[in-house]
């Protein structure tokens, strides 16, 4: 029997994504871009796409001021990229649709890692492929450490007290999860399935010890929004946004992520008390809906093993954060995420014609904006119609306002990914990485279909 309702208890052990440590790896890390198969409930296999493994890839740790060679070869009959999220490197490491890699051939590359600590992901980024090569399965995290992170006393052993959640939405026919595909509702609204996944396990529990642990979540969703929480709305502490530690630490109640978006939290089980992470399934328009209208879901079952040791605490303070002044930007742009429903001539619709930014769809071929290195610049993003998640490469930054107010404290750290909603976002950044004119930086919205549908713009860097 398979059912996407979650039983009272959760049954699967979480699988942990397998570490690679870029330094007991002597800096040389390869992978295998693979087809393969994965049982996502037991003795049923469905067909998946992985790094070097059945579903997702291993996690890799980088260090700040260090470089590891990377190889990626690409054992499947099609191209494809990948394209390191949140990693500050020039264009060429970049991985963007500019990098593609064909069958048989190894992207061979060298990322000098120059950024404070912060979890990333890498995924394909492949025009018009993005969002069918991330659904079988193709991501994986970048874990990069600095002086900061390894002095601070939080908890820092991995798959212990310091758990990594790839989370992601899935649908399911008998047990075996359905391929990829896409009508005309859910290339406009983007795919939302059903059943959720993290780190490629259903219905997950994970023994952590008594006393503080760490949580890095990831939105790997094509799609989904998710609104966090623990169960009877118990307090937790973010401590991280996707560029670094924020510089103390934040109690809430619920975290709103869209896809794209990392959060690192802590959450106190001293009491050895079971806790539940949950999170509402958002709709298209939550603001439409009242609160009993949205499914809620639990991700994971955290369950304390007395037996385990635990070092972590949540120190007082955790980061530095020097944020740039306005004054100092060069240049404001402003871009506008646009959907139109547009026919061709046979009263079919033109996919790639129903998204754009500032009025263009994505072209390989055009540079849409040109930034001097070493600018600081404000980059102000409207939408039309529903809430997008907003992209960058090359960069973190800062966020100025949304629709005229400031960021909430939980929300004043180093992103790259940022929902704009009604009004306007702004933001704050510098860009000191070269993306030449070959191999350009993307800015796009996150929600995977709309990317490849074409609102994705190109920008140098020189």
């Amino acid at each position: 029997m398979y059912s996407k309702n979650a039983p009272s208890q959760a049954t699967n052990p979480l699988n942990i994504p397998r570490l690679i440590d870029s330094r007991e790896a002597d800096q040389d890390i390869q992978l295998k871009i693979q087809d393969s198969r994965h049982e996502f409930f037991a003795g049923v296999e469905s067909e998946t796409k992985g790094f070097s493994q059945s579903y997702l890839g291993p996690t890799i740790r980088l260090y700040d001021g260090e470089e590891t060679r990377l190889r990626f070869t690409n054992e499947l009959n099609e191209a494809t990229t990948v394209h390191g999220h949140g990693l500050h490197v020039e264009g060429q490491l970049d991985g963007g649709p500019q990098n593609s890699i064909m069958p048989g051939d190894t992207w061979d590359i060298t990322l000098p890692i120059r950024q404070e600590a912060s979890t990333n992901w890498y995924h394909p980024h492949l025009m018009g492929k993005t969002a069918e090569h991330v659904h079988a399965g193709l991501a994986g995290l970048y874990l990069i450490e600095d002086e900061n992170s390894q002095n601070l006393s939080i908890p820092k052993a991995y798959g212990v007290d310091d758990i990594p959640l790839i989370i992601q939405d899935r649908s399911f026919e008998n047990g075996v999860m359905n391929n990829y595909s896409v009508d005309e509702d859910e290339m406009m609204d983007g795919k939302r399935e059903d059943t959720l996944v993290v780190n490629g396990t259903i219905n997950p529990f994970v023994e952590v010890p008594k006393g503080w642990i760490r949580l890095r979540l990831l939105n790997g969703s094509n799609a989904r929004f998710y609104d966090f929480h623990l169960k009877d709305n118990e307090p937790f502490y973010k401590i991280a946004t996707e560029g670094g530690f924020l510089e103390s630490s934040v109690e809430i109640n619920s975290m709103r992520m869209v896809p794209g978006e990392r959060n690192e939290i802590m959450i106190d089980v001293s009491d050895g008390q079971t806790r539940e992470l949950m999170a509402n399934l958002l709709p298209i328009d939550d603001d439409f809906f009242g609160e009993l209208s949205i499914p809620t879901e639990r991700v994971l079952e955290i369950r304390v093993d007395s037996s385990l040791e635990s070092f972590g605490e949540l120190p007082e303070k955790l980061n530095t954060i020097t944020p740039w002044d306005p004054a100092d930007a060069s240049k404001t742009r402003e871009f506008t995420l646009e959907m139109e429903e547009m026919e061709t001539g046979n009263n079919t619709m033109d996919m790639h014609s129903m998204f754009s930014i500032n009025g263009k769809a994505m072209d390989m071929s055009r540079i849409d904006e040109q930034v001097k290195q070493g600018d600081i610049e404000i980059w102000r993003i409207t939408r039309d119609e529903m809430d997008h998640p907003f992209h960058m490469h090359g960069t973190s930054f800062l966020i100025l306002s949304q629709n005229g107010k400031p960021p909430a404290p939980e929300d004043q750290g180093w992103k790259d990914t940022v929902e704009v909603g009604y009004g306007w976002t702004e933001v704050i950044m510098k860009f000191e990485h070269e993306a030449a004119r070959e191999h350009p930086y993307m800015y796009h919205c996150h929600i995977l279909e709309h990317e490849d549908g074409g609102m994705m713009g190109q920008f140098t860097v020189q």
